[in-house]
């Protein structure tokens, strides 16, 4: 048999799910000028019903940024549902892209992992005129092609993906986007997809509840006291 749930119990899982609703927001707006950062979006839901309140759980916005054009050609990102393919200290991980840079060892990077394109890292000459990037993820290096990035997409769009600390994705399943539908865009970075404006909303309207949930305890507690020490007195 369950033991009943109390007052106290339930207020006080409440607070502890308000608690991290309000770290996830707290991070959001961190990252809000955070060039490619994905908001990450909490919401309840009841795995247990002697929890007595609901845990929270997160998934990943993956709407898109507003792209803005820098006109430097270090700069890499992707228009629509597509991502670019790292391969990190972890193993691979998806980037929405940002500035790349080049390695020691002449790799195109980004975030210090270098860019796989098809055929592996992308590796160029030690010295060369021009970089570009075509639509396709074409790279050429002063008209000769270097190889091509590989742009991969989530092979199921409602499973997600799992946001890492450092900016980096790993994907639940993936799928190669075809060349004629990749949309790489040199010379520009997609701006955080965070409103600031809504988040700062949400903010506030967690900390009025957590407000209200430590009112509830304290007179739940209160009323316990007095249960405990009034109500046995004789009269």
């Amino acid at each position: 048999m369950t033991a009943p749930v109390s007052g106290l119990t339930i207020a006080a899982s409440a607070m502890r799910s308000a608690e991290h609703r309000m770290e996830v927001v707290a991070n959001n707006l961190a990252n809000a000028s955070t060039d490619g950062f994905k908001a990450e979006q909490a919401f309840a839901r009841l795995l247990d019903a002697t929890q007595g309140a609901p845990t929270v759980q997160t998934r990943t916005d993956l709407s898109q940024g507003v792209l803005r054009d820098t006109g430097a050609p270090m700069d890499l990102a992707i228009e629509g549902d597509g991502f670019l393919v790292v391969d990190s200290p972890r193993g691979e991980r998806w980037v929405r892209g940002s500035s790349m840079t080049v390695d020691p060892a002449n790799r195109l990077t980004i975030g210090g992992a270098p860019l796989l394109g098809e055929r592996g890292p992308i590796v160029l000459p030690p010295s060369y005129q021009d970089l570009s990037i075509g639509r396709d993820g074409t790279v050429l290096v002063d008209g000769e092609v270097a190889g091509r990035l590989r742009v991969e997409r989530p092979a199921d769009p409602t499973a997600g993906v799992v946001h890492e600390p450092q900016g980096t994705f790993v994907p639940q399943g993936r799928v190669a986007i075809p060349p004629t539908e990749r949309r790489v865009e040199q010379g520009a970075l997609e701006s955080s997809n965070v409103n600031s404006v809504s988040t700062m909303v949400d903010m506030l309207g967690i900390q009025r509840h957590h407000a209200l949930l430590e009112k509830a305890i304290r007179v739940l507690d209160e009323t316990r006291e007095t249960a405990a020490t009034q109500l046995g007195k004789p009269v």
